[in-house]
């Protein structure tokens, strides 16, 4: 039996291409990031998988779906599927978590580096022909606190220690064992935003992370101190962090994540000279991009034979292998 599976991620890898026509799929390809709903609503019909990329999966476009078994994320964010008519469409919803991780916290780290050191602004006075050098800090002198300590905010935090650096986090979940291995402390989120250096965001978009880093927690920040985010854009009050770093008080913030995305050339928060901003890139490695092919591909492959996937982050009744 052959299935029909739509690919709308554009850097899938041949080897889960391969792997999914070995399997019986006939893939198609064409990137839905940015069409119309209604667009993506007639493409929809007749498929049996979707390996998904950035596209918003809404009520209208599941109620659309005559065929359709499951939506295989390609990452970790679900946010712009509507899960709730996933879940009523007897859809699975599956995404790749840990597949990206050690690329997003390399990246991290980078990003802290690059704002202790002021690499890039030396690095882009130098092009102009200046020779101005920066006093920085060192990274085994800060405090880093983690917001969010799920695959990536481990990661982070491992490679941190690896520098000696004093790490705080705050979970919704602790894990005091990891904690105990890795010598580092689980605080309340506004005492880790006060006490911190560098501050680097890791949790998923949801109704309760939307926004939860505003004008108030920004306050609580250190004048010295850094905002990193790598998780979703929205999680951040983005009125209340273009204030707080035009005004300096914060020194400075990377951002690798945009709302819109792309974002406008003249997006004022990219524009600023106090702000990183690189294009939504993290996750952005060779072994990286493999990783979350095959993943995705695996998921789609256990679904249409009958089996569960391993990575649902939704619950369909009455699915896999009896």
């Amino acid at each position: 039996m052959r299935f029909r599976i739509h690919n709308t991620w554009p850097s899938l890898s041949e080897e889960a291409l391969s792997y999914l026509t070995k399997n019986g799929g006939d893939v198609s390809y064409r990137r839905w990031l940015g069409l119309p709903e209604d667009e993506i609503c007639r493409e929809i019909k007749g498929l049996d998988a979707i390996i998904a990329g950035g596209e918003r999966y809404t009520r209208k476009v599941f109620d659309s779906a005559d065929r359709l078994k499951i939506v295989a994320r390609v990452g970790a964010g679900v946010d712009h599927v509507d899960l709730t008519a996933a879940t009523d469409h007897g859809i699975w919803v599956t995404n790749t978590p840990s597949a990206n991780s050690p690329a997003v916290a390399d990246f991290t780290i980078g990003m802290i580096l690059c704002l202790l050191r002021n690499i890039h602004g030396m690095a882009r006075d130098m092009k102009l022909g200046r020779w101005q050098r920066f006093c920085g800090r060192e990274l085994g002198q800060v405090t880093l606190g983690i917001v969010g300590a799920g695959s990536i905010g481990r990661q982070v935090i491992k490679r941190a220690r690896g520098f000696g650096t004093r790490v705080l986090a705050n979970d919704i979940v602790p894990d005091h064992d990891f904690a105990a291995e890795w010598q580092f402390e689980y605080v309340p989120l506004d005492e880790l935003m006060a006490d911190s250096d560098v501050v680097s965001l890791h949790v998923p978009l949801d109704e309760s992370t939307r926004g939860f880093i505003d004008a108030r927690r920004l306050r609580l920040m250190k004048g010295t101190a850094y905002l990193i985010n790598t998780s979703r854009a929205p999680v951040v009050d983005r009125a209340a962090l273009l204030e707080v770093l035009q005004a300096r008080e914060i020194t400075g913030a990377a951002l690798d994540v945009h709302d819109p995305a792309p974002c406008a050339p003249d997006d004022p928060l990219v524009a600023l000279d106090n702000v990183l901003a690189t294009p939504w890139s993290a996750f952005n490695t060779e072994a990286s991009i493999t990783r979350m092919s095959i993943a995705a591909a695996q998921e789609v492959i256990e679904v249409l034979q009958g089996n569960l996937p391993k990575f649902p982050v939704n619950e369909v009744s009455g699915s896999g292998s009896a």
